[in-house]
């Protein structure tokens, strides 16, 4: 039998204009912010993530500085990167190693990871990798990891 690697969806990420009105708009919706982090090395000054009233996904929001990866595309020669919202998907690992030389291995482009990386108070240690997706999506492996406010029953 072989191994089941990937788990399942985490999270997604985007930013956001006003970080605050995301906040808000989001907790009507159901989702409840359960950490917040500043990385100042990769320009995020202030980053939110909010869990999904099932306890098993999250969205990821930063603000407009954030200096993340994501997908875009030039709109002419010449001309800056333009995109939106979205930054990435996130999956959910059992093995951040075997997931990374599987996903290099059915077509993934590799950008940077595994890292370890210290979010906030109470810190939270997280470990993932990014990649491209075949379609140009960047893709983030997420060792799992429990958020210090998560609901008990989260995956």
């Amino acid at each position: 039998m072989t191994e089941q690697l990937f788990v399942g969806f985490h999270h997604f990420a985007m930013r956001t204009p006003d970080l605050q009105r995301s906040i808000t708009f989001y907790e009507a919706l159901g989702f409840r912010q359960v950490h917040e982090w500043t990385l100042p090395d990769y320009g995020i000054d202030r980053a939110v993530m909010m869990q999904a009233a099932d306890t098993k996904s999250w969205i990821e929001i930063f603000d407009l500085k954030a200096g993340i990866p994501m997908q875009g595309r030039g709109a002419k020669v010449g001309q800056a990167i333009v995109t939106g919202a979205l930054a990435h998907i996130c999956l959910t690992v059992n093995d951040l190693e075997k997931a990374c030389a599987r996903i290099v291995e059915v077509g993934a482009t590799h950008l940077y990871g595994p890292e370890n990386l210290g979010l906030g108070q109470p810190e939270v240690s997280v470990q993932n990798a990014i990649f491209e997706g075949p379609a140009g999506e960047v893709i983030e492996l997420l060792q799992h990891v429990r958020f210090p406010r998560d609901l008990p029953g989260s995956v």
